[in-house]
């Protein structure tokens, strides 16, 4: 009987999942702003393969690079290649630590560009140890 309840309670305690979920923490936002802050960099300088460094596994189930780099020649032909801001307008961010680890993250920017500006939001995950662009939509602003 004994080594019936013992093993119902190893059984309980393996099973249990133990997490701690955060939500819409500071730093969280400032690890995610990290990302996107290079990204943006590494466009200016019309470096697309350190950017597409940046861009997780997932994303690229969908969209290849060859599209992937597409988009941004037509964004930058159209609403202009020259960003001269980047405003965080709304963000969010889900960190869950322990048993299932999992990290999300959303942030809008208004972007000023030289023809015409941008609401752009990345959605991002973290792969591994690093945070990574899963999502990426754009969207011409008057």
């Amino acid at each position: 009987m004994k080594k019936c309840i013992l093993i119902l309670v190893v059984l309980f305690l393996t099973s249990c999942n133990f997490n701690k979920t955060y939500h819409n923490r500071e730093e969280d936002k400032k690890e995610a702003e990290k990302i996107t802050g290079k990204f943006y960099a590494l466009i200016k300088e019309n470096n697309t393969q350190e950017a597409f460094k940046l861009i997780g596994n997932k994303f690229f189930e969908t969209t290849n690079k060859k599209q992937l780099n597409q988009m941004i020649d037509d964004i930058n032909a159209e609403c202009g290649d020259k960003i001269s801001n980047t405003q965080l307008t709304i963000w969010e961010t889900f960190v869950s630590v322990g048993t299932n680890p999992k990290s999300q993250y959303v942030l809008s920017y208004k972007v000023e560009r030289n023809i015409q500006n941008t609401q752009e939001k990345f959605t991002l995950e973290k792969e591994d140890d690093s945070i990574k662009i899963v999502g990426y939509d754009v969207h011409f602003t008057k």
